[in-house]
């Protein structure tokens, strides 16, 4: 498990100072701070420790208590499955601008982001997917995952895609144009000429009037952007959010461009002429309101740890557009949008693959500094800074703030949901523990049956009449590809299982099929009514057809004492797989009962009869029962005392075999 399993990992202690009293309470947030650092070439800055960085929380410095330094271009980095510290993880949200881009420039942005998920990114990277638009505002296509199937499936279709997994994880002002002389009805001049003008000044009045329209869905794009920001505050780590999108014309918002002749012109034109009102001053010196909208979505997105980069998808630009109607063409709203968050725009190339992989190549190696910071405020926010000792001519890009509590709003808990399974994140709501196993299936898929213990205590504890729970279970393969998963929301009637939860709780047993390979099981517990949840990951090898493979459970000697729901089976006709010498039993996610009696461990050897193998367990254990079942060998061990350590490993010996099966079961 990676060292620091939260964000925000609360502890208490007794503060002593000249400003409080002794005794008084504090709560301590552990933060951390992941960082990136390149050269001025661009180029990832490895090698780094501890000693170049300096990290100040408002102004003050602070003492680094952790540190970790993580190469994604490294072979360690490769399982998508193996543990590692949330924060650091790279996180990318493909978003989709569906109002300030042509069809055929979307076109070509989905084409580069199925090759970016395809070819660039890291098995472990998570990636998510969403569409903007400034009518609808944001919408969460995926949460942020592995699943590169489902992430190309979103892309395929941004605007309407739909996703049943509950965790999912050209503007143009002109309204018409004036003739500008060339009515054939009537000859140029007297009042032809007269007709014209008044047209043109029709034109005029109903573009400002469209303008206004414009600036407003600037606005409400600019808010939704803020909006996504505040939702991404949930998920931990450094989110880098990439703005597929050609832009909107920026003189809505910080005036015209001095390189516009065109338009400075004309209002050089109606001033001489004392036509006062023809020219738009937020159109020539900008918007205030749209700036301050522009301000305080760059604070919301500094504070949630999220990063906007934007890609032209236009390609290299013209800047006179003839095809426009010779009208001034400039991305420069992306750098707009872009630079207040810290973000970068990759602009002015037709090989949008080009950009994507200057973007990734930059985030090849993270380093996560981390401190404890007091919590006074509750929603406090805290300016951070990291400064670079002795590394000449680097650039580190860093989280600029932090929250000291938040709570959540519904999209928000969607994918605290997804980013609790995708990064192991332990919660303590709901004590939840698990145990899966590999057991003969139909063809070369296994049958996986997935057992979720819930504590009774934490079921019922404030619930409001009948507590209802969710059951989510994922299993993920070292591709980080989910291949199986199981949901169930049970119903408990108090009057009914009242007395069995408050002596041990819920067992739900569901059944997955899977081929051949190495998982993580993932099971998320939460409470419909309530925000309390609980977490557990069990690991499984299924083997090949004929390979030897190890399945072990502790026995519970009192399933009475347990609700038991049986929930979806993907094996078709699959038997009930946790037997033991014929004899049905219950298998028990811990390994000791509530009088602290420790548990039988039943192994269950697939492809080996019992003259053939021979089980080693550290700790020491022994062997209460050995006995055949079919192509399966079956064990029963006691521990010799009360385990000491976290972990019971086990290895099955076959003879003439040179490698051992082993497996690791959680003393929990």
């Amino acid at each position: 498990m990676h060292k620091r399993l939260s964000i925000l990992f609360a502890v208490l202690f007794i503060a002593s100072a000249a400003t409080s009293q002794v005794g008084e309470k504090l709560t301590v947030n552990l933060v951390e701070v992941p960082v990136t650092v390149v050269d001025r070439e661009g180029n990832p800055v490895r090698g780094l420790t501890k000693a170049n960085f300096q990290l100040l929380d408002e102004g003050h410095s602070q003492e680094i208590t952790a540190f970790d330094a993580i190469d994604f271009a490294s072979k360690e980095s490769v399982s998508a499955i193996s543990p590692l510290n949330p924060n650091a993880r790279r996180s990318f949200m493909l978003l989709f601008d569906l109002a300030f881009s042509s069809p055929p420039s979307l076109k070509r942005a989905q084409e580069a982001a199925r090759k970016f998920v395809a070819e660039s990114v890291q098995p472990r990277d998570l990636v998510a997917v969403g569409s903007i638009q400034a009518e609808r505002g944001f919408k969460l296509i995926t949460a942020f995952t592995t699943d590169r199937d489902l992430v190309t499936s979103a892309i395929n279709d941004p605007l309407s895609f739909k996703n049943n997994d509950p965790l999912q994880i050209a503007n143009n002002t002109r309204t018409f144009e004036a003739t500008h002389g060339t009515d054939t009805a009537m000859p140029a001049g007297g009042r032809a000429g007269m007709a014209d003008e008044e047209f043109r000044e029709m034109a005029n009045n109903a573009a400002k009037q469209n303008e206004q329209f414009v600036r407003g869905r600037i606005e409400k794009q600019v808010s939704s952007l803020g909006t996504l920001a505040s939702t991404l505050r949930a998920v931990p780590g450094r989110k880098q959010v990439v703005l597929l999108s050609e832009g909107f014309d920026p003189k809505y918002v910080r005036g015209r461009d001095v390189r516009d002749t065109g338009g400075t012109q004309n209002d050089i034109t109606a001033l001489d002429s004392g036509q006062y009102w023809k020219v738009d001053s937020d159109e020539r010196y900008g918007n205030t309101s749209s700036m301050k909208f522009l301000e305080e979505m760059g604070k919301v997105f500094r504070s949630s740890d999220v990063v906007l980069h934007a890609i032209d998808i236009q390609g290299v630009r013209v800047l006179n557009d003839v095809a426009g109607g010779t009208k001034f063409n400039s991305n420069d709203a992306l750098y707009l949008l872009a630079r207040p968050t810290g973000g970068e725009v990759f602009a002015n190339s037709n090989n949008l693959n080009n950009e994507f992989g200057k973007m990734l190549h930059r985030q090849e190696v993270v380093y996560v500094l981390s401190f404890y910071a007091p919590s006074m405020k509750a929603g406090k926010l805290h300016n951070l800074s990291v400064k670079l000792v002795n590394v000449p001519g680097a650039k580190a890009s860093y989280r600029l703030g932090y929250y000291e509590t938040g709570g959540e709003n519904a999209m928000e808990r969607t994918l605290t949901n997804a980013e609790i399974v995708m990064n192991d994140i332990p919660q303590n709501g709901v004590m939840a523990h698990a145990v899966a196993g590999a057991f003969p299936g139909s063809g070369e898929n296994a049958q996986v049956p997935v057992v979720v213990e819930m504590k009774g205590a934490d079921l019922t504890a404030n619930a409001k009449g009948n507590p209802a729970v969710e059951v989510f279970v994922y299993a993920f393969d070292s591709d980080g590809l989910v291949r199986d998963r199981l949901y169930q929301k049970i119903s408990l009637d108090m009057s009914k299982v009242g007395e069995k939860l408050k002596n041990g709780g819920v067992k739900y047993w569901g059944t997955l099929s899977l081929p051949p390979g190495t998982y993580a099981i993932k099971s998320l517990v939460k409470l419909v009514d309530q925000e309390r949840r609980g977490f557990a990951r069990t690991d499984v090898v299924v083997p090949k057809l004929g390979q030897m493979a190890v399945a072990p459970f502790f026995i519970d000697e009192k399933p009475s004492d347990w609700v038991l729901v049986k929930g979806t089976s993907h094996e078709m006709n699959a038997a009930y797989p946790f037997l033991i010498n014929g004899q049905n039993l219950v298998p028990s996610t811990v390994a000791k009962d509530r009088s602290g009696q420790t548990r039988k461990l039943a192994v269950v050897v697939r492809n080996a009869k019992p003259d053939e193998v021979t089980i080693e367990t550290t700790p020491k254990t022994t062997v209460v029962g050995k006995m055949a079942a079919g192509a399966e060998t079956q064990f029963v061990v006691q521990l010799d005392g009360v385990p000491t350590t976290d972990t019971i490993q086990v290895s099955v010996k076959k003879k003439g075999v040179a490698d051992a099966a082993q497996t690791v079961v959680a003393v929990q």
